[in-house]
């Protein structure tokens, strides 16, 4: 890597520390993006230029943890069931926010407390799903949309991340995550 990528990945990552420490001090919404750049001691336009909107510095987390999810699922072997495939990629993932519990506790809390970023990790959310339906689709050999295990089980697991980290936060993170997705999955009979 050259020094000027080096000191563009020292930049993000310094732009995403200082949003997230101001987003824990003062909220999502009372930062400005001014703020963000005048903490890291860069103009707007240059934090501009690392994330288009606010929204974004708080979205480039979101992707990190769906990438976690997305690998651990193309490592799962090929013949499990489906529901083995997905239940265990959604334990890898939360076991990585759990890993960085505060950090991730500040990113959820800034997607709680804005609709428009709540709406927008929610459509990536259902793009993920519908990545990891055509992934089953393609490890069953399916064309179309007729087994419902491949239609229905990335939405439900997906559903049950969404409701299990929106307890998590709504608890302060008193909770493991994994252990709160244990009880959700406790609740939930998949086919074999």
């Amino acid at each position: 890597m050259s020094l000027r990528e080096r000191k563009k990945d020292k930049t993000r990552a310094d732009l995403l520390a200082a949003a997230l420490e101001l987003f824990e001090k003062q909220g999502f919404a009372e930062t400005t993006i001014h703020q963000i750049a005048d903490a890291v001691d860069v103009s707007a336009r240059t934090l501009l230029r690392y994330f288009p909107t606010k929204e974004d510095v708080v979205v480039s987390w979101v992707e990190e943890g769906m990438s976690v999810f997305l690998s651990s699922f193309a490592d799962r072997p090929a013949s499990e069931p489906a529901h083995v495939s997905l239940l265990a990629s959604a334990r890898a993932m939360l076991a990585h926010y759990q890993s960085q519990a505060e950090f991730y506790l500040t990113i959820e809390r800034a997607i709680a407390s804005s609709p428009a970023i709540r709406a927008r990790k929610l459509e990536m959310s259902a793009r993920l799903a519908e990545e990891v339906t055509e992934l089953l689709r393609q490890r069953r050999g399916t064309a179309g949309g007729g087994d419902w295990q491949v239609l229905l089980y990335p939405a439900l697991v997906f559903a049950m991340l969404r409701a299990v980290i929106g307890r998590w936060v709504a608890e302060n993170g008193d909770r493991d995550l994994l252990a709160l997705f244990d009880e959700a999955s406790s609740l939930v009979t998949f086919a074999a």
